[in-house]
């Protein structure tokens, strides 16, 4: 509770000082645990969970890539559940557009980063 109410408040302080003017992107490619600016709010990806099919291999279906993200625009904060590829159900103006990095089940040491994009 202690580690979400942390994370909440650096949202909330990255969040004003976003406010402040500094030019905004489109999109963000973000690891685990990291918070940037987006659009006119910031967003934190909070939790990755891969089971994209790994690269030669055979596999029944292609897997998907589900992304918890919390959200802060406009004083408004929000916990939002993304996936690649898109459902019916992710929030518009907000969607994972891409992921770089290890595979389900791939040893590596390179983190996995998720690209995010607000849609405007």
């Amino acid at each position: 509770m202690t580690r979400l109410l942390t994370r909440l408040l650096f949202v909330l302080t990255a969040s004003s000082a976003s406010a402040l003017g500094a030019a905004q992107a489109a999109t963000v490619t973000l690891t685990p645990g990291q918070t940037a600016a987006l659009g006119s709010g910031t967003v934190t990806l909070l939790r990755v969970q891969d089971s994209r099919c790994p690269m030669n291999a055979r596999c029944v279906r292609a897997g998907e890539l589900k992304v918890s993200v919390l959200s802060v625009q406009g004083g408004r904060t929000r916990l939002l559940h993304l996936q690649l590829p898109a459902t019916s159900g992710d929030t518009p103006g907000l969607r994972v557009v891409g992921a770089s990095g290890p595979l389900a089940g791939q040893p590596t040491r390179d983190p996995l980063t998720v690209t995010l994009s607000d849609d405007r």
